[in-house]
């Protein structure tokens, strides 16, 4: 998608962006200036890495290691608001850098909620364990958008169960059926 390529783009641009601002807010030489530049000049370097997915090394080093849920729009959203925040203690330059970057993850979301076939190519589904499989194609394009409260029983939040489509056969284990007879 020529979409996805210019997100990319102009992804990579913003965290170059941030990069500079961090290393220009290092250079004032007080100890909490310089942790907090460096800091965000890793958090910048980490996204540009899985941004540009350059070099390759590096990504799969990441995509095999408990941080590959930064190949995710939920962890891309974590990651940049956190740079965010510490962007935005940086002085003007700063306070420009970090909003640029709030408006990129905020914008990246709007166009993805529009065109959910870029915003697939863009991140990737998260990793963590729970079922993503829905069987109507208007809620599997909601699961792959981040939210995980429909793909599971009850909802994320433990609520009610419909019991219509409960089928015992393949939902309880026979500890489940000797526990509830107790």
């Amino acid at each position: 998608h020529k979409l996805t390529r210019s997100f990319r783009t102009l992804s990579a641009l913003v965290y170059l962006l941030d990069i500079t601002c961090s290393i220009f807010f290092m250079l004032s030489e007080a100890y909490i200036d310089i942790i907090v530049g460096f800091y965000t000049v890793a958090i910048a370097l980490v996204m540009l890495v899985v941004c540009t997915e350059f070099p390759n090394f590096i990504v799969e080093r990441l995509e095999n290691s408990r941080y590959d849920f930064i190949f995710t729009f939920r962890g891309r959203y974590v990651m940049d608001v956190l740079a965010s925040l510490f962007l935005f203690g940086m002085g003007f330059f700063g306070l420009v850098c970090g909003t640029i970057t709030c408006f990129l993850i905020f914008g990246i979301r709007f166009v993805g909620v529009k065109q959910p076939d870029a915003f697939n190519e863009l991140f990737r589904i998260p990793n963590d364990g729970t079922d993503r499989s829905v069987s109507d194609d208007a809620s599997a394009s909601y699961v792959d958008m981040g939210d995980e409260s429909i793909s599971r029983p009850g909802g994320s939040r433990g609520g009610s169960r419909q019991y219509e489509d409960f089928d015992p056969d393949t939902e309880l284990s026979q500890g489940d059926f000797e526990r509830g007879m107790r």
